[in-house]
């Protein structure tokens, strides 16, 4: 809205399928961009999808730099800034008409209704079962947008003629009931809307999904909502549940590397701050056995890392880690060490403006660069640092350390990841230098290695003899590592163990090897 260009939002993954090819088309036929909203559980789901014709052909590949327009790219001159803007604007009234005929909006109407529900995105899959539970199927009027900016003016005319009350339901922000309103005051109607923030009856924050919307519809409408028994049942499942986050795959070198960070920072005094990134080791800071923690006013405080889970302090955006550093000792941080993490996908994406700033300010920081070789994360995609293009052909590799040598970093070491005492060492020798040093941790990601290999059940053993329950080794995070609570020994998960040999290493009694007899 800010950005004056269309977005739509899908309810499901049809609809982001869809939707995706529409956008190009709607880019086209308007010479704007055209945003494609989606959330966290849009995202993070998966369905199946019809995937419609499919053409082979594509547009003509063109430049022409006075298209249409006199510098249409961006040039700081004639015709400027101010005449562009309003070329934007012009094109609002072609926004409208699209969005009247948009194919994703859909008005369900029911003669003589006095209700209506107004929604978007996924959250009109939660509208639709709220409905169903309360039992308003058919007796309400409902318009689902999938065009969410701008309102389908002549659509919303007739949904909103004789509405006595309007409940909208939306994901995020209350962008939607904001315009609904605008909407409704300009043309003097009398219609009362609630939603998030126009006689609020859902919480501002935070996501919503369907037991939130039915809630939020019946609280507007002043209805009880029969009690859910399926809600007993979650509350004493929860009792029966250990609380836990997500974790590190079984023999990930992020393991090793955050171990051997974990013990170098123990020999240094002080309240050390370290900045993780966004990727698979941003479980550095998730916090293992979901802890309750306390706030307190203190203004420095040191804290006990026991396990890999809880060593990271900041996470924010790809490529903040190392920004935040520089910042913090920019700002005269001196109480302990300040460190920052990112992997290797994230080292070419966004930190290299930020490495040769801290060459150049000489920042007194420890920078440690996860390379697993791969965007693990999102999906094992290629990078630039995997040797293999996107297409699947192989290439020349990207050398993150010739890289940070050629920016003029004079500390600079690389290390396996899985062998702690070499990682150790070298983190030990970046932390005591004084200015920006790097340390290069690699371990190629373990779920690609065994993909390769096929490997079967793992020979990685504890002898129970040896095992004094101490859960050293429970404390390096690795999934595969169990613990029996009566017999207070460890054990290896055999199928989840991949032989990476963090575990050994980190044993302290000898009590786990390889071979001997499965525990």
């Amino acid at each position: 809205m800010y950005a004056e260009i269309p977005c739509l939002e899908p309810m499901d993954q049809q609809e982001a399928k869809d939707m995706t090819k529409e956008a190009f088309e709607l880019s086209e036929r308007l010479e704007l961009p055209v945003f494609l909203r989606s959330v966290t559980r849009i995202s993070h789901a998966s369905g199946d999808v019809s995937l419609g014709p499919v053409t082979a052909d594509r547009n003509a590949i063109a430049f022409n730099k006075h298209y249409k327009l006199p510098y249409r790219w961006d040039v700081y001159g004639a015709p400027g800034t101010v005449h562009k803007h309003r070329w934007l604007r012009a094109q609002l009234p072609k926004m409208r008409a699209e969005a009247e005929t948009c194919r994703f909006n859909r008005f369900d109407a029911v003669k003589g209704a006095k209700t209506g529900i107004l929604t978007s995105g996924v959250a009109a899959a939660y509208a639709t079962e709220a409905l169903k539970r309360l039992g308003l199927e058919g007796k309400v009027s409902v318009l689902k947008l999938g065009m969410v900016f701008p309102l389908p003016s002549r659509m919303m005319e007739t949904f909103l003629a004789g509405l006595e009350t309007l409940v909208v339901v939306e994901e995020g922000d209350p962008m939607v009931e904001l315009q609904a309103g605008a909407f409704a005051k300009e043309r003097n109607l009398a219609v009362r809307i609630r939603g998030k923030s126009l006689g609020p009856v859902f919480e501002p924050c935070g996501e919503i999904n369907a037991d939130v919307a039915t809630r939020g519809i019946a609280a507007a409408l002043g209805m009880k909502v029969a009690e859910d028994a399926r809600e007993k049942t979650r509350v004493e499942l929860r009792k029966q549940v250990t609380p836990r986050s997500s974790t590190l795959c079984a023999g990930c070198s992020h393991l090793g590397s955050y171990w051997a960070l974990k013990e170098a920072l123990k020999k240094h005094p002080g309240t050390h701050i370290v900045n993780g990134d966004i990727g698979c080791y941003e479980q550095g800071g998730y916090g293992l056995f979901a802890s309750d923690v306390k706030a307190n006013d203190a203004a420095d405080k040191k804290y006990r890392v026991n396990s890999p889970y809880e060593i990271l302090d900041t996470i924010y955006v790809m490529g903040s880690g190392i920004g935040l550093a520089q910042g913090q000792i920019q700002a005269g941080y001196a109480n302990g060490k300040v460190v920052a993490v990112c992997g290797d996908s994230t080292f070419v994406h966004a930190t290299l403006p930020a490495l040769v700033n801290a060459v150049y300010s000489r920042a007194d920081i420890t920078f440690l660069i996860f390379d697993n070789r791969w965007t693990c994360m999102t999906g094992h995609q290629v990078n630039p640092s995997t040797g293999v293009d996107a297409l699947g052909k192989e290439t020349s590799p990207f050398s993150i350390e010739g890289v940070v040598r050629s920016m003029g970093v004079e500390s600079l070491s690389v290390a396996n990841a899985y062998d702690l005492a070499a990682a150790g060492a070298a983190i030990e020798g970046a932390l005591a230098f004084k200015g920006p040093s790097v340390v290069i941790l690699t371990g190629e990601c373990q779920l690609q290695v065994l993909r390769r290999t096929k490997k079967g059940l793992a020979r990685t053993r504890v002898d129970r003899e040896k095992c004094t329950g101490c859960k050293r080794c429970v404390q390096l995070g690795c999934p595969a590592i169990t613990f029996d609570t009566d017999a207070k020994k460890a054990g290896i998960d055999q199928i989840n163990c991949t032989d990476c040999g963090l575990c050994i290493q980190v044993c302290r009694e000898g009590a786990i090897g390889l071979g001997g007899d499965a525990k």
